[in-house]
This record gives structure tokens, sequence and C-alpha cells, in this order.
């Protein structure tokens, strides 16, 4: 621009910058959901938060996904008494195992009074002197007693469970071509799914969840609206074993088994 001074230059490409500015400010990028997932259950007259376990979503609705939902109705896994009495586990180590509502002993740290005194757990006084023999000093031992016990004691339950649910993962991201989501429960049975593509999608547990009666599984359709948190946190998206009819959701609740 010859002539012009350049104050006035300036002044143009300024007036373009910001031009460009309020262009990109009023184009976002598209918004994603959130789902503020809140299971319960109702045990007797009793209703309970269902903490630590995971849920998934996949890409699809329930129409969309029935062969896969077919293969997750089918899919048996052994409740956890069940697994650990077949592997000779004792009253001890399973009322552990309840207590603390694990899957595996990786689950809490070992206290000091389950290796010793009334309420010993055989196996894990066992692994604890083995780790000892190596490791040289209490506290380490008992902090990794764990890798002490024979496999199937350790973790066998986890893996059986994992194993399941690994095979419905990959057969639901190879039908829907997206990766499937997870998440799991906190103590007071909430989790959070954020950056979610819009869209309709299936929620499921694909294993049933042990309580102290049964064994429940949910199948739930779920459409997915671009929103925020705040949103999120004001209209959780509720389970229950008990039906409602705002909810499109299949319940399959179970009795747990009587052990051999």
């Amino acid at each position: 621009m010859p002539g012009r001074p350049p104050i006035l230059i300036f002044g143009f490409l300024l007036a373009l910058s910001c031009l460009s500015l309020v262009a990109h400010t009023q184009t976002p990028e598209a918004a994603r959901g959130v789902i503020r997932l809140k299971v319960k259950y109702k045990s007797g007259e009793t209703t309970r938060e269902l903490p630590r376990k995971r849920f998934f979503l996949i890409h699809g609705s329930l129409d969309e996904n029935k062969a896969l939902i077919e293969q997750i109705k089918q899919g048996t896994v052994t409740s956890r008494e069940c697994f650990y009495r077949s592997q000779g586990a004792s009253d001890a180590l399973i009322n552990w195992l309840k207590e603390n509502d694990c899957e595996s002993v990786y689950c809490r740290l070992i206290e000091d009074k389950y290796l010793g005194g009334p309420d010993t757990v055989p196996e894990f006084k066992t692994a604890y002197e083995q780790a000892l023999k190596e490791l040289k000093t209490a506290e380490l031992a008992r902090r990794w007693l764990s890798n002490y016990l024979p496999a199937p004691l350790r973790d066998g339950y986890y893996n059986s469970k994992q194993q399941v649910i690994d095979k419905l993962t990959k057969e639901a991201e190879n039908r829907s071509g997206k990766p499937v989501m997870s998440i799991m429960t906190d103590r007071k049975g909430t989790a959070y799914l954020t950056d979610i593509e819009p869209g309709v999608y299936t929620i499921s547990n694909l294993g049933g969840a042990e309580t102290e009666r049964s064994s429940i599984l949910w199948i739930c359709e779920r459409e997915v609206k671009p929103t925020d948190l705040a949103i999120a946190m004001r209209r959780p998206f509720q389970l229950s074993n008990e039906t409602d009819p705002k909810v499109k959701c299949e319940i399959i609740e179970k009795p747990l088994p009587v052990c051999k």
C-alpha cells in the first residue's frame, strides 16, 4: 500500500485479526455429551448403591446391537464363591473376599490381623511366611504376599470374568467400528462418562454384578445429546433392578447359585 502511513496499515491488519477471532468464536467445535450414571439395587427391603462395578458404553441402539446382546445374555461366569470353592479356598478367604467385595486379592491391602489370631486367613499366612523368607522384612512381606499365592487364588476369578468381557467388547468394536468406553462406579454407585459423541448407545455391565443375594445384568439404551457436566449432574441416568418405565432397560436378575 504505497503512500499510506504505517499507522493506517497497522490499524487495517488489527481489524482483520479481530474479525478472524470473532468468526472463530462464533463457530465452536461440536458439543459432546456427558452421562452421570447412578446405579442402585433393592435387596429385601433395603435399597443400596452398587459400588466398584464396571459399566460399558457401546455405540448403537438395543435393536442395532441385537446379536451382541444375545451373546451378552449367553455369557456365563460362575459366582465368586463357587469359583473359589472349586479352587479349594478356605472359608476365611471366601469371607474376606465377600466382606471387601473383591474379585481378586489385589483389591485391598491385607492387614496384619489376617496373618494371625482369630481373623487369620490360612492362605494369607502361608504366603506371608514364604514372602518373609525372601523379602526379609515383615512390612514388605505383608505388602507383597499376594504375589506368593497360587495364581487361581490370586486373581483367577477376575481373569475368568475379564476374558468374557474382552471378547464382548472386541465384538462390539468390530461391529460398530468405534471404541467401547468403560467406567467404574465409585463407593456411592456413581460414575461419569464424558466427552461422548452424540448418538444412541447401549449401556451394560456385560456380566452379572453380584449382590448379597443375586446377580444383576443391565442392558439399557440411552440417547446422548450435547450437554455439559452441570446439566448431567442434575439429570443422572439411574439404573436399578426395579422396573422404571422412563428407562429403556432389560434387567436380568438371577439368584446366586448354591456351590457344591
